[in-house]
């Protein structure tokens, strides 16, 4: 369903293969009726951006969004992400692709929010991990790729079933690992992010920034984006459009269930205590509403669901 981590891999399995051009695809959608437009009465917030060749979206490209917003807000949504990238070897393997699970948060550190240039991304991972040892080795560029899963569709046949998604692809390059001495601060404070963006609100401001000795022991990755590429589906079995739930004709009657399932993320209430035990139980009932509405909206094929470039409108960018 969703191969955007791929991109960033053609030139290496172009030499791996022996040369030559490598063709990728960004989806495995089947939808049967995927070439249907958008409703013409949805409205676009910003004139989308061009894609650069290495995001470009080739396969059912009218889902496509290039909008740098709508990736931070997607990644803002799911920050833990896969990312993909070249690992170059050592004395135990050869040159290999990988591809790890960690969280990234995306941080503007410029003055222009609509500019990628003025952006940080940052990794949290381990001083051995593989993407570590790639930069000390001179790999400085990457994808990093994230997706939430908002419902499954349901179609009357069996090959024509899928998942309405939101997923987000940053292209990375300039990667370099934080220096404990000359780049302790911004570890710092990109760790704190961390954690305000994996418990969606401030949390530092209770719990504090992380002290010299954790922040010295944590590996950080700074990169820079160099090119995006986000992609949705929502609506029901006609993608961008609302589900029909009564049959339409006698012989519909006895068809399988033909309609589409929200999903998101529901969370449980906090076991433990502390000060402000009532705060985080509000905080994740907010979240958890928050989630079904989106997911809701998306099944309908509500403009409110759709991301930036498609009709949604921006949020607030992170900031340290």
């Amino acid at each position: 369903m969703l191969t955007t981590a791929f991109l960033l891999t053609k030139s290496v399995l172009s030499k791996h293969l022996g040369g030559g051009s490598v063709e990728t695809t960004d989806d495995s959608d089947s939808d049967s009726n995927s070439n249907t437009s958008s409703p013409s009465t949805r409205t676009v917030a910003d004139p989308p951006s061009q894609p650069q060749p290495s995001a470009d979206i080739r396969l059912y490209n009218q889902r496509a969004s290039y909008s740098l917003r709508a990736a931070i807000d997607i990644f803002q949504s799911s920050p833990i992400v896969h990312l993909a990238f070249v690992h170059p070897g050592d004395g135990k393997r050869a040159e290999t692709l990988m591809n790890m699970p960690l969280v990234a948060v995306v941080v503007c550190d410029g003055e222009d929010e609509n500019d990628k240039d003025h952006y940080a991304v940052y990794l949290h991972t381990h001083k051995h991990s593989g993407i570590a040892e790639a930069i000390a080795k001179g790999n400085h560029t990457m994808t990093a790729t994230t997706t939430k899963v908002d419902g499954l569709v349901f179609s009357p046949t069996p090959h024509d079933h899928s998942l309405n998604y939101r997923s987000a692809t940053l292209h990375l390059h300039q990667a370099t690992l934080l220096d404990d001495d000359l780049d302790h601060e911004e570890k710092r404070s990109s760790l704190a992010e961390v954690t305000n963006v994996v418990t969606g609100y401030d949390r530092i401001a209770l719990v504090g920034k992380p002290d010299d000795h954790n922040t010295r022991r944590t590996t950080i990755v700074r990169a820079r984006i160099a090119a995006v590429s986000c992609k949705q589906r929502y609506g029901a079995f006609n993608h961008a459009q609302e589900p029909i739930t009564e049959p339409q004709t006698p012989e519909e009657e006895e068809y399988a269930f033909k309609g589409i399932v929200p999903c998101w993320t529901t969370w449980g209430t906090p076991q433990g205590f502390g000060r402000d035990r009532d705060e985080v139980e509000q905080v994740f009932e907010e979240r958890s509403v928050a989630e079904r509405d989106f997911a809701e909206k998306a099944a309908w094929a509500h403009e409110d669901a759709a991301i930036e470039g498609l009709g949604k409108k921006r949020k607030p960018v992170r900031r340290f």
